[in-house]
This record gives C-alpha cells, sequence and structure tokens, in this order.
C-alpha cells in the first residue's frame, strides 16, 4: 500500500512539474476572456509561428478573464508557465498580457531581447500604437500592429531615435527567462474610436498636379500626425474608408519613416486617370502607391490599396489578387502564387 502511495506522490509531482513544459505547446493566443474573433484568433496564432522560426522569437498573448491583483507579478508568473524564450537560441519571449476587467495591458520582454526592445520602446508601443486599437475595440487589429513594429525593430527598420514617450513605464522583478523590461498601459477597451479631428492645414492637403506631388504631401501629413479623414488629397472613397479606419501616431511615424528612406527611388507609371508609385521589385518593404486624377488633381487611392495589397510576417508586400485596374504598372513582373512580385526572366 505504501509502494503505491509513495509510486502516486511522484507521479503527481512529475506531472505538476511537467505542467509548464506543456505548456510549450500550448496556442501562440490564449484568449480566456474570449475578446477576440475567431477569425482574428486563428490569424494572429498563424502570424507568430514564422516569427519564432524567422526571426528567433517567440511571442505569446494571453488575455485574462479575471483582473489579477497584480498585473506584474502575473506577467512574470505566466513568462515561466510558457516557458517563453526557451525555444529560441536564447531568452527572447515576448509577452502580451491583456487585463480586460482591470483595464491594463503588460508586455513582458525577455532579458536576452533587452537591448532591442527597451523598456521605452515598449511603452511607445503600447501607448502609440495599441492604445488607440484597443480604445477602439478592435483587440486584434492592435495586437497585429504593435507585432508589426516589434518586427521591423528587429529587422533594423525603427531607429533608437525613432520613438518618443514621456510616460515612465513600470517594471517587475526579474523571472528565469524573462528579465523583468517592459511596460504596463492603462487602457478602456471600447472606449470609443479615438477623434479625428479637422485639420486647420485641410486646404494645404488637397489634390495635387502630379502623383509624386501628391505622396510628397501625404508625407507631410505623416509628419505632423494629421488624422483629418477628409483631406482633399485622398480619393472619395478613401476618405470613407479612413473614417472606419484606426490611425495611430506610431503607424504614421513607420510610414514616414519609410517614404523618408524611398521616395528618392519613386518610379511613376500612368495610365490615363490612373497612377501606380512604385520602388524596385527586390524591395519587398517599398509597397505600391495607388492615384486617381480626379477634376481638380492627384488623389491617393488608399481604399484600393486595402483591398488590393497584403503584408505577411515580416510586413513585405503581395498583391491579394492580380485582377485589379492598377496592373499596368507591373508589365515587367510575375507573381508568385503567394502574391509576390518578381523582375521578369530575360
Amino acid at each position: 500500500m505504501m509502494k503505491k502511495i509513495v509510486c502516486f506522490i511522484i507521479f503527481g509531482i512529475v506531472m505538476l512539474q511537467g505542467c509548464r513544459f506543456f505548456q510549450k505547446d500550448a496556442p501562440f493566443v490564449v484568449d480566456r476572456a474570449g475578446l477576440l474573433t475567431n477569425a482574428e484568433s486563428e490569424h494572429i496564432n498563424a502570424l507568430l509561428p514564422p516569427l519564432l522560426k524567422q526571426l528567433d522569437i517567440h511571442i505569446q498573448v494571453v488575455i485574462l478573464k479575471e483582473s489579477p491583483s497584480n498585473l506584474d507579478e502575473r506577467a512574470v508568473e505566466l513568462f515561466e508557465t510558457f516557458a517563453l524564450g526557451s525555444q529560441t537560441r536564447g531568452a527572447k519571449g515576448v509577452l502580451f498580457l491583456i487585463d480586460p476587467l482591470g483595464q491594463q495591458v503588460r508586455v513582458e520582454i525577455g532579458y536576452d531581447l533587452e537591448a532591442i526592445y527597451p523598456d521605452a520602446f515598449i511603452a511607445y508601443i503600447s501607448h502609440k500604437q495599441m492604445t488607440p486599437f484597443f480604445q477602439a475595440n478592435q483587440i486584434g487589429p492592435g495586437i497585429e500592429a504593435a507585432v508589426e513594429l516589434l518586427v521591423n525593430r528587429a529587422l533594423g527598420r525603427i531607429a533608437a531615435s525613432d520613438y518618443v514617450i514621456d510616460e515612465t513605464p513600470s517594471e517587475t522583478q526579474p523571472s528565469e527567462y524573462s528579465g523583468g523590461a517592459g511596460a504596463r498601459t492603462t487602457v478602456k477597451i471600447g472606449s470609443g474610436t479615438p477623434d479625428k479631428p479637422i485639420s486647420a492645414l485641410a486646404a494645404r492637403f488637397g489634390p495635387q498636379s502630379s502623383p509624386l506631388q501628391a505622396l510628397e504631401v501625404y508625407q507631410e501629413i505623416l509628419r505632423l500626425h494629421i488624422k483629418d479623414p477628409n483631406l482633399g488629397v485622398y480619393t472619395p472613397e478613401t476618405r470613407k474608408f479612413f473614417v472606419q479606419w484606426v490611425v495611430t501616431d506610431a503607424q504614421q511615424d513607420n510610414a514616414f519613416r519609410q517614404l523618408q528612406h524611398i521616395l528618392p527611388q519613386s518610379e511613376v507609371r500612368q495610365q490615363g486617370n490612373l497612377a501606380v508609385i512604385r520602388y524596385p521589385l527586390d524591395n519587398r518593404q517599398a509597397n505600391p502607391y495607388f492615384l486617381r486624377r480626379g477634376k481638380k488633381g492627384w488623389m491617393l487611392d488608399f481604399a484600393a490599396m486595402n483591398r488590393t495589397i497584403g503584408l505577411n510576417h515580416v510586413n513585405q508586400w503581395s498583391f491579394r489578387t492580380q485582377n485589379h485596374e492598377f496592373m499596368f504598372a507591373f508589365e515587367d513582373a510575375v507573381f508568385d502564387k503567394n502574391g509576390f512580385p518578381h523582375p521578369q526572366p530575360r
């Protein structure tokens, strides 16, 4: 009888110790509150594994059903539970911990990622990227938008001087994999879409005499963080699109940096009242821009771009469909089965 009891106790200890390592095979998204739609959860679960494989960064999302007494401590516990960083070459784990009832979000960073993702950067993406999406009750898109910036920073597309935040993030005690880096942000999920005030400078941002001038005007809009959806440099359909679309400071900063880098490489291809501004095909991070000419001049067609252009896990562009009216600008390209462009073979 004693042997059976001892065996049972040993078995129980093994099972308890194994629980932590069992979590390694858990999905990348654990939504205990049911905040995400099935489509959002599936999309994020499909987005994160390639980042683990290609960038050697393990990102885990956990949405809590009940609010813990201390979110920072809970983040450290979950970092251990999921053994974040144990599947990477070093402690390269990232935990997005969302507490809807407590109106808090904690982003916890493994110690081998602290040089890439210092507290100031995590505070920046939390305040300037995730918060506006979460306020608009767009949790899935908010997580994806934050991951986009994590990817750009890991790939060297965002420098340390490119982000500024005046809030001081909180810290946690380090765990085996987490160095205690990260930031905790207060956010009222579903409190309302951030305002998009009418810009006093709207008259400066009307239709332009050339496609390239329209893109240069858009660069100025990004620099000034103008979010007015009804600017004349946008097509009428784009204005309706931007009314519903969440636009953040971090998104605008990211797009502004990209345009600064690629504008000198711009190539304009025009057919009648349509134009495409495109870049070398081997630069997959530089997506093309679509424009239409109206009675007053050239306007940017972001609505058509949103329907047509997709981004993969490392933010490389591809066409979702090749059945669109802007394909005239890509006669020198061939597209693979995933919609990525390649130069025509000679």
